[in-house]
């Protein structure tokens, strides 16, 4: 049968190659998966594939992980040459659907839809109650195929990059606010920002609930070989009014522990508090650069945050994709 549920850890190297060679577009390169990136994924993927019979043990006996990574792959002559991956949203039933891939010679055969299609039977099965997903504004078949099948446009995002060419002072916080390390398992801080920031309208198909943001303890207990296995480490820290210590921004910043692939960071930000964002990019860019000064730095801007966007041109980096987010009830 061509089309099979995806097995792991069998899987996870030919997906790797086939992602790889899949996330192209010739006619739009800025859009595809860059050398570095290429990298980063293949080298996760070997990394993964160690742990995974760790983790297949513990999903039998934690039903919070029987939700990751579960999909489908399309295989013509015994090689895989479609795919999607999708995971489910903490303890929600919310899913997300991160991968949709098919080698640009077998496209145009209906295989993106017959994977999307049971990947969306799936998850129905699981209880699903919405599925979200991301797609590159100007990807028109894409955009196309998931309206077909009942997705609707919600939000949007941009893809920036930089790449680094000096040191970025990191500015003083402003008197009024405080700064500190953000732990990695305190969902309430961050549900409670989101729940005060995030548009309604990106509610809809993202809600901010805290089962979307407690981690299992199952999770945690792993969460030291997941960032082993992802090659990187992740920083973040919150911003507070000094007045009255209510959050009102946060940066993270993940860098790369193997001097391969790139960096990124990510920065929310209350409206009502843009003027922190030369602080918040500044500082995460002036981190990363601190560890990782050869590495280009990828970031991802909500849409609702222009403010964000605006400092980060203003540092050089440069818009590379914008996206749209899709949603639908299951």
């Amino acid at each position: 049968m061509p089309m099979r549920p995806l097995a792991l850890p069998r899987d996870l190297l030919p997906a790797a190659d086939m992602l790889v060679r899949s996330f192209q577009y010739p006619e739009h390169p800025e859009w595809g998966v860059q050398s570095d990136e290429q990298q980063q994924i293949v080298e996760s993927m070997k990394r993964m594939r160690r742990i995974w019979p760790l983790v297949r043990v513990l999903q039998r006996i934690s039903p919070s992980l029987r939700g990751m990574v579960r999909g489908f792959v399309w295989e013509e002559d015994g090689a895989i040459v479609g795919m999607t991956i999708a995971n489910r949203e903490g303890l929600t039933q919310d899913w997300y659907i991160g991968t949709v891939a098919v080698l640009p010679e077998f496209r145009r055969r209906g295989l993106a839809r017959k994977l999307v299609v049971a990947a969306l039977d799936m998850m129905r099965a699981q209880g699903g109650a919405r599925v979200t997903l991301g797609v590159i504004d100007g990807n028109v078949p894409a955009q196309t195929l998931y309206r077909s099948l009942g997705f609707v446009e919600y939000g949007g995002s941009t893809r920036y990059s930089l790449t680094p060419s000096g040191t970025v002072e990191s500015p003083d916080l402003p008197a009024s606010y405080t700064a500190s390390t953000l732990a990695e398992f305190d969902w309430r801080t961050r549900y409670e920002l989101d729940r005060r920031i995030v548009p309604e309208e990106l509610q809809r198909f993202g809600p901010v609930v805290p089962a979307a943001y407690r981690t299992p303890a199952i999770v945690r207990l792993l969460a030291p070989l997941f960032r082993r296995a992802q090659g990187s480490r992740t920083e973040e820290v919150v911003i507070c009014r000094a007045v009255d210590g209510i959050s009102v921004a946060r940066a993270a910043w993940t860098v790369s522990t193997t001097g391969k692939g790139v960096n990124t960071m990510r920065i929310r930000v209350d409206p009502a508090h843009a003027d922190l964002s030369p602080y918040l990019v500044r500082r995460s860019l002036n981190k990363i650069l601190g560890r990782s000064p050869q590495l280009r730095v990828v970031a991802f801007v909500q849409k609702w945050m222009p403010a964000v966007a605006h400092e980060a041109e203003a540092l050089g980096f440069v818009p590379i994709t914008s996206g749209k987010a899709m949603g639908m009830d299951l």
